[in-house]
């Protein structure tokens, strides 16, 4: 697949479960939450208003399973303090495997 680059890219790490959970066919989780801080509160005003890029990373150690996924919508909720990361369409995917949930190709 190849990446849409052309709009503004967050770059964010993953644990594996969620990472293979957005990635599943059929997609088993659509929206990524993240907690309302001030650290995520700049980062997201670095990119500014949906829709942008969402660049996951699961890893450290390459070759590090990776996937951009578009941003449709970003809600903040108040009353839990939480970011809602409403995801799109999957642009592009690196080092894993939908089939398998995997790391891999």
């Amino acid at each position: 697949m190849a990446a849409a680059y052309s709009a503004p890219t967050l770059v964010v790490n993953i644990a594996r479960e969620f990472f293979a959970d957005i990635l599943a066919l059929p997609r088993r989780k659509n929206i990524e939450y993240r907690n309302m801080t001030p650290y995520w509160l700049s980062r997201l005003e670095r990119v500014g208003p949906a829709p942008f890029n969402l660049r996951m990373l699961n890893g450290m150690t390459p070759p590090v399973p990776e996937a951009t996924v578009r941003v449709n919508k970003v809600v903040r909720r108040g009353s839990t303090s939480t970011l809602e990361l409403h995801l799109g369409r999957v642009l592009d995917i690196k080092h894993w495997d939908r089939k398998k949930e995997r790391p891999g190709r």
